[in-house]
């Protein structure tokens, strides 16, 4: 990484001047960077700078990575590179599109001269994060691509100690990247990381006045303070009322927890289909490891009967260890019979089911979020690709329809939560899991004699 006097020099040459926020985040020696910016605060220019300043590193035939949800939303990023590395001199050549994109660029020295590549990856196709081991990934608005993909992109640095920065703003401060941004809030040597918050203001050219620009403060004036805070000054502001806020993506989601071959399979399932309100059919496959209850896949589909759905547990290759089910007691599909019958009787599998209240189950569920105290791990744990219930809990986005829509309480219009029952929606996946949680190891709504009382249920 270049020196504070040494990047100067070379940001003169093309004409680029830093504020001392941006300068705070590129002298960091951190491998891995997270900025968190409001609208306008320069991320993408952020993203470009992040390479210009580590241009005396990049050896012959090293690659650079822009990633993206899509390969259109690394253009910014893609036009500023083309412009800091012609004005240096340093582009070699370049393809006129970005889907994919591929440009060359000349590293090394006098003596010693070599290319470098930088190329234009897309989040949606997962072949593309494979196969190469790049030197330094920049990924662009880091808070579209999901967890998995994350995931992804931190272990491809790994064989060559690259370096990983992730600029974006928050999205309803729901999923991985809030998450990560508090995880590395302060310095953290494990993971040589580190977050910022890059706040709108902190641009200078768009706010000349910086915090106590006439606009910013308007934008102040009009606007929530959550929303101010997560879209101008770059920090999370969780939405109020989540079912199961003790949920965390970092602590709970883990790309260690896959299929054990042998270990039984047990299938916790929330049958669901309407053409009106289209809710998920959702199955959780989950094995009982040492105690742990881990989510190793799911299937979450719309408007699929339970022969479908069988269908595709079938050609799962966990399939052949399933032994155990629980499902929904009551749980009809439109224009079939119980799924209970059509899984004995397709599949061979008996499904137990139980009563379960609402309240008691909401409880069972945050129980174990819990760690363990003796393994110091939590009780419950989700593999990535479970997206369904992940974006229930508010890990990510809902697989439908890329939107965010999590399990809540009711709440007024001001976000206060009213009354003690959460909103029947958006907690297929949740239901399923709560079932299995209290039919393998019960719930605790007895009277003084052990007797179960009467309780509201799903």
């Amino acid at each position: 990484m270049l020196l504070p006097e040494d990047r100067k020099a070379l940001l003169e040459t093309i004409g680029v001047t830093t504020w001392s926020e941006q300068d705070e985040i590129l002298d960091h020696p951190a491998r891995i960077k997270l900025v968190a910016g409001g609208e306008r605060a320069g991320k993408s220019f952020m993203g470009a700078l992040s390479i210009i300043t580590h241009l005396d590193e990049f050896e012959d035939g090293d690659i650079v990575w822009l990633v993206a949800a899509d390969y259109e939303r690394n253009r910014a990023e893609w036009n500023y590179l083309t412009d800091m590395l012609g004005k240096l001199g340093f582009l070699y050549k370049q393809t006129k599109r970005i889907d994919p994109g591929e440009m060359e660029a000349i590293c090394g020295t006098a003596n010693n001269p070599g290319l470098f590549k930088i190329k234009t990856k897309s989040a949606n196709d997962y072949r593309s994060l494979a196969m190469e081991a790049p030197r330094m990934v920049v990924t662009c608005e880091a808070s579209q691509i999901d967890y998995d993909s994350f995931l992804r992109l931190r272990g491809r640095i790994a064989e060559k100690r690259g370096y990983l920065f992730l600029e974006g703003t928050f999205e309803m401060s729901l999923g991985w990247y809030p998450s990560q941004w508090e995880a590395w809030k302060f310095y953290n040597p494990d993971d040589d990381a580190i977050s910022f918050s890059l706040p709108s203001w902190t641009n200078r050219v768009v706010y000349p006045d910086g915090r106590q620009d006439d606009e910013i403060l308007s934008l102040e004036r009009l606007h929530s303070e959550n929303w101010f805070n997560e879209r101008i000054a770059g920090k999370p502001a969780p939405p109020k009322g989540l079912v199961h806020d003790m949920f965390d993506i970092a602590h709970h989601v883990s790309d260690d927890v896959t299929y054990i071959p042998g270990e039984p399979i047990h299938l916790w399932i929330d049958p669901g289909y309407s053409q009106v309100t289209k809710s998920a059919y959702a199955v959780e496959a989950v094995q009982i490891i040492d105690g742990q209850i881990r989510v190793i896949d799911e299937i979450y589909e719309r408007l699929k009967v339970t022969e479908d759905i069988i269908d595709i547990c079938q050609n799962r290759p966990w399939w052949q260890d399933v032994s155990h089910g629980v499902i929904d007691i009551a749980a009809h599909n439109f224009g079939e019979s119980r799924p209970v019958d059509t899984w004995l009787q397709q599949a061979g599998l008996y499904m137990q089911s139980q009563s379960v209240g609402i309240m008691d189950g909401v409880e069972r569920f945050n129980t174990y979020l819990k760690e363990n105290p003796v393994t110091h791990q939590p009780n419950l744990v989700f593999n990535p690709k479970c997206k369904g219930i992940l974006s229930e809990l508010g890990g990510c986005a809902n697989p439908f329809d890329e939107q965010m829509h999590v399990y809540t309480w009711r709440t007024d219009r001001e976000g206060n939560v009213v009354g003690k029952t959460p909103r029947d929606a958006f907690n297929h996946g949740v239901k399923a899991i709560t079932y299995g949680l209290v039919v393998n190891f019960g719930y605790a709504r007895t009277t003084g004699q052990g007797k179960i009382i009467a309780v509201n249920r799903w």
